[in-house]
């Protein structure tokens, strides 16, 4: 079994179809802290952890923040993100400009170094936001 990380930023995002509502956060293995929460309006969870995921490096750069590691449980989130471009069909002001800051920045992105949240392993991401029935 793998160590349980404890150090760097798990982020995840939640949709609710009901309420029409994507939220996104970011939360510091090492204290616990939330360090980031967004309220994206009706989107879709791939863009929602996408975003989440930009979000945390954005943090960890911003707040130079160390060990300069993401943690995300979202694989399309990191494949777009890798990718610099999401393939989502619902375009908007919030992807474009994440995407067109991961070109821009990307220098400094390039220091941040991302990691697939591993469930079975570990359990659920410290990110998640619970609601999952």
């Amino acid at each position: 079994m793998l160590d349980f990380p404890t150090e760097g930023i798990a982020v995840d995002a939640a949709h609710s179809m009901k309420n029409r509502l994507t939220e996104i956060q970011g939360i510091d293995l090492s204290t616990g802290e939330r360090v980031f929460y967004r309220n994206l309006g009706n989107q879709t969870v791939n863009i929602g952890e996408f975003l989440a995921l930009v979000e945390g490096v954005k943090y960890i750069i911003g707040n130079r923040h160390k060990p300069a590691l993401v943690y995300s449980d979202s694989t399309t989130a990191i494949t777009w993100f890798n990718g610099k471009y999401t393939s989502s069909k619902k375009r908007n002001k919030l992807l474009q400009k994440a995407e067109i800051y991961l070109k821009i920045a990307w220098s400094y992105i390039s220091e941040v170094e991302v990691r697939h949240w591993n469930g079975k392993a570990w359990g659920e991401n410290p990110a998640d936001f619970g609601n999952k029935k």
